[in-house]
């Protein structure tokens, strides 16, 4: 039984993140959309953002379920900053897509900036897509 279930996990078929498939479902440029805007509201203090996830959605911030602004690592809350993105991915699969993000959230009047990298996994749920899992950590120091 044992030797049955491994090999079912080593058989198992994959696919590489160079594939992209861009379906009727979604292009990557919608859910690109849709992750800047949340990171943008949530920079603000905006309670919009609350709109652009599933009831259930789970966002995680430097090792911490996050259930209010800031939900994003390195994000100070006060609503005084805003958030440029300085590299960002998406895949659509179907009705599934990820998003992969660098940010960096500026305070210009406490002087701060943070950078912070992020994972985001989207649904399309009838004609819009949303946010169902976040997950975001701010680079180690030692790391570019």
């Amino acid at each position: 039984m044992l030797i049955a279930v491994l090999a079912a996990c080593v058989s198992r078929r994959t696919t590489t993140p160079r594939q992209t498939a861009v379906v009727a479902a979604g292009t990557p440029d919608e859910v690109q959309a849709l992750v800047r805007l949340a990171l943008t509201l949530d920079a603000a203090g905006d309670r919009h953002a609350d709109t652009l996830y599933t009831t259930d959605a789970l966002v995680v911030g430097n090792a911490r379920v996050r259930l209010a602004a800031p939900r994003f690592a390195g994000i100070s809350s006060g609503g005084s900053g805003r958030v440029t993105i300085s590299a960002a991915s998406a895949t659509v699969e179907g009705r599934l897509a990820w998003v992969l993000v660098d940010y960096r959230w500026v305070n210009p009047t406490d002087r701060r900036a943070e950078a912070g990298r992020a994972t985001f996994i989207c649904e399309r749920r009838g004609d819009s897509w949303k946010i169902v899992h976040a997950h975001s950590s701010q680079p180690l120091p030692w790391e570019p």
